[in-house]
């Protein structure tokens, strides 16, 4: 083997060197695809304590610095958040194997060198059909009609498509959604224009939903329940301005098709759906983003399975009159229960299960909503009215509960499930 001339072991004696060139690769990995800092933070010390270089670990927005008792450091950056739960599996599959005694720090070394190549991503024709399936079930649990299912499937593949080549050419990160938005729009407002739906607002707002960055404000929500600022907050901006990006796509999408002014109202048919079509339609939806976050088809499955379960949960609730809020709160509390149970058998990360599971249940209509009203009061200046100040706020703070709601629900269903576990064992 030839000699190591790596700047590290110009700096530091002996096995330290590997330790901590293993632990900085590992700490990329984990930050770039979208672990939360608690848990980077965990693993990061676990692993070195395990190889005998006990570190502090310092985690910061695309940033992660290990310190040595010597007072030395590395430094790890991200160039960007990506979701890819092959790759965030395969990392936590391997610290977990290295903590176990499975792995040797060479092999553990060699397989993290070559987890991204080899993790690999589903067909992309297959993953836009699943996608634009898992659009038009969840336009399906809006009553959507057959021609709104339609063109939302239909704008929500293409859309898929047309982000993953602009993401191959490295183009700006807000443009991929801002871009996915304008398609959604732009057939959805061509459908409006000719008459062919009863359910417009469905056709314009439903293929914007499927762009709304569960993962970033779940963490984000984590992170600040945590008590990590320096890390939630940014993360909460990241995802606020992805929502932005993709309101201004409608926005412009629905000027050139309708001549609109604003993101348009949501109107929501009164008619609802069966329990078990609510149910059959949120599994769908589930598996779709599942997919789409790369999720490996053996877990799949546990995703569908918290999406049926926890829109269920939450269907029963609403029905018997409970908030939208603690509706939510349930319903992911089962989610985050159920996805621990999982993940500690399937030695997958908590977002495999967990995130797909309860990003349907994302309150995208009203944070569009808001994010129009707010437009609507841009416009208006002075001159907006009380009601839309207050129909604006309202949808606002709403979306801001629901996503706490979720955030907490899934956080104390794990904890619930960890101290079940316990108390077995």
């Amino acid at each position: 083997m030839p000699p190591d001339t790596s700047p590290l072991s110009s700096i530091f004696p002996g096995d330290s060197a590997d330790v901590l060139r293993f632990l900085q690769l590992a700490a990329r990995l984990l930050l770039e695809y979208n672990i939360r800092t608690e848990l980077i933070r965990r693993r990061l010390a676990e692993a070195a304590k395990v190889l005998g270089l006990p570190v502090t670990v310092a985690v910061g927005y695309r940033t992660v610095t290990i310190y040595t008792a010597q007072g030395s450091h590395v430094h790890a950056q991200a160039p960007e958040f990506r979701i890819n739960i092959a790759v965030s599996g395969k990392v936590n599959g391997l610290l977990d194997e290295l903590a176990a005694g499975q792995l040797s720090l060479p092999a553990a070394q060699t397989a993290l060198e070559s987890v991204e190549r080899e993790a690999g991503r589903h067909n992309r024709w297959l993953l836009a059909t699943i996608f634009g399936a898992g659009a038009a079930a969840l336009a399906a649990l809006f009553n959507g009609d057959a021609v709104a299912m339609s063109v939302i499937a239909l704008s929500s593949a293409l859309g898929l498509l047309v982000r993953q080549e602009l993401a191959k050419r490295h183009v700006m990160l807000f443009a991929l959604p801002f871009t996915a938005a304008l398609i959604g729009s732009l057939l959805g407002g061509s459908v409006i224009a000719l008459g062919w739906t009863t359910t417009p607002g469905i056709c314009l707002i439903v293929p914007a939903l499927m762009l709304v960055p569960g993962p970033h404000l779940i963490n984000a929500l984590y992170d600040v329940v945590e008590n990590h600022m320096q890390t939630g907050v940014p993360r909460l901006a990241l995802a606020c301005t992805i929502l932005l990006a993709a309101a201004m796509g409608i926005f412009l999408g629905g000027w050139i098709t309708l001549g609109m002014s604003t993101v348009p109202p949501w109107h929501t048919p009164a008619d609802a759906i069966p329990l078990w079509l609510d149910v059959l339609l949120a599994g769908i939806a589930a598996c779709s983003f599942g997919a789409f976050y790369n999720a490996p088809w053996r877990v799949l499955w546990t995703s569908i399975a918290c999406g049926m379960v926890g829109h269920g949960i939450r269907y029963l609730c609403l029905a018997h009159n409970v908030s939208l809020e603690m509706a939510t709160f349930f319903a992911c509390l089962a989610i985050g229960m159920m996805a621990a149970q999982m993940v500690r058998q399937l030695r997958v990360p908590f977002a495999a299960v967990a995130f797909a599971g309860a990003v349907p249940m994302m309150p995208g209509v009203l944070m569009f909503r808001g994010i129009g009203g707010a437009m609507d009061i841009a416009m208006a200046g002075t001159a907006a009215t009380p009601e839309l100040v207050a129909s604006t706020l309202a949808s606002l703070f709403k979306s801001g509960f629901v996503v706490g709601a979720m955030g907490l629900g899934l956080l104390l269903g794990a904890k619930l499930a960890e101290v079940v576990t316990r108390s077995r064992g």
